[in-house]
């Protein structure tokens, strides 16, 4: 089974890019314009791999990753955060989050990226609550 991708954007065009440059590599992708939409899809599956924008309306990512590790504690998989932020070495160490993307970034790191950690993620469950 390929593994489940979970992009969260709230840029349209970003959102694309990103859903068809990891859907060409051979993932299953799943999509959430903001972290409220993305603990939906935890509900159902959790994912191997998530690629999280920080600024996003409704629920930001720093909500996100703070309500989804309080509902899913032994869930471990990858968080790769996303923003046009360009130090995010402190920030992503304070949320415990295994790479960060400053935007804009190039699709083929992406994809290297999305290869590299579903690659070495740890087993855990997949399935929501």
């Amino acid at each position: 089974m390929p593994a489940n991708i979970l992009i969260v954007e709230d840029d349209p065009d970003i959102l694309s890019s990103l859903a068809e440059a990891i859907r060409e590599e051979g993932f299953e992708v799943e999509t959430a314009a903001n972290g409220y939409q993305a603990l939906t899809r935890l509900e159902s599956q959790l994912p191997d791999l998530i690629f999280l924008d920080l600024m996003m309306p409704l629920m930001d990512g720093w909500k996100f990753l703070e309500v989804a590790r309080g509902r899913f504690p032994a869930w471990r998989a990858p968080v790769v955060l996303l923003s046009a932020v360009h130090n995010l070495t402190e920030e992503a160490q304070r949320l415990g989050v295994t790479a960060f993307l400053s935007k804009p970034f190039d699709l083929e790191d992406v994809q290297r990226m999305a290869h590299t950690l579903v690659a070495q993620r740890p087993e855990g469950p997949r399935q929501g609550a």
